[in-house]
């Protein structure tokens, strides 16, 4: 049989409300900045075409046009996820 410790603190009401608050805000702050992490993800030309709901031809034409800018690896062709939403954003 495994024994565990069991460790008693004295803390008030007050001090253990500082402590979950601190832990709370910590945990926002490490999504905040894995979201903006994944922003910078690269997305295949099929998973742009599934986030845009679009044509190909469309995504085609707005890369030939500079409107979408692209990154290209070896023969495959990316599109960053940060750069997709400046443009719904922007839209210029």
């Amino acid at each position: 049989m495994d024994s565990k410790q069991v460790t008693i603190y004295n803390i008030t009401p007050d001090e253990l409300t500082v402590q979950i608050s601190d832990a709370v805000e910590a945990k926002y702050k490490l999504l905040q900045l894995k979201q903006e992490k994944n922003d910078e993800d690269l997305l295949t030309v099929e998973e742009t075409l599934n986030l845009l709901k679009c044509s190909k031809q469309a995504l085609w034409n707005w890369r030939k046009n500079g409107i979408l800018p692209s990154y290209r690896l070896g023969n495959r062709v990316y599109y960053k996820k940060s750069d997709i939403f400046a443009k719904l954003v922007k839209q210029d």
